[in-house]
């Protein structure tokens, strides 16, 4: 399909508890991936990784520098300064314990983005 489904949780300030969400529909740019418009970066996740993993974690998925792979250094824009990537990979790894990945989920999904940034 050509669509996906972005969903929305909202976690309270507090204790991070689930306090709500939403479900929005988009059409999926999968050739979002392999390319680009001029200053514009890729999917987050993918500086995230770069930017957030420390070095044993980055050397667990062969993973250098965002300027090494070619999904990411075309463009000639791999940071923000807008966006903190190491905080936001830490959001998401906080993301992903409250929704219950355990580490053996979170390694697969790590490595199936770092396997995406190799092919490129």
């Amino acid at each position: 399909s050509r669509f996906g489904k972005f969903i929305k949780i909202t976690f309270t300030q507090r204790d991070g508890l689930i306090s709500g969400g939403s479900i929005v529909s988009y059409l999926l740019e999968k050739s979002r991936v392999v390319a680009r418009g001029p200053g514009e970066r890729n999917f987050h996740i993918f500086y995230q990784m770069l930017s957030g993993m420390d070095v044993h974690e980055k050397s667990t998925y062969f993973l250098t520098e965002a300027a090494n792979y070619g999904y990411l250094n075309k463009t000639g824009k791999l940071t923000s300064k807008s966006i903190d990537d190491v905080k936001e990979y830490a959001d998401t790894i906080k993301a992903m314990n409250v929704l219950g990945f355990d580490d053996e989920e979170k390694k697969i999904v790590f490595s199936v983005v770092a396997a995406i940034l190799h092919l490129g």
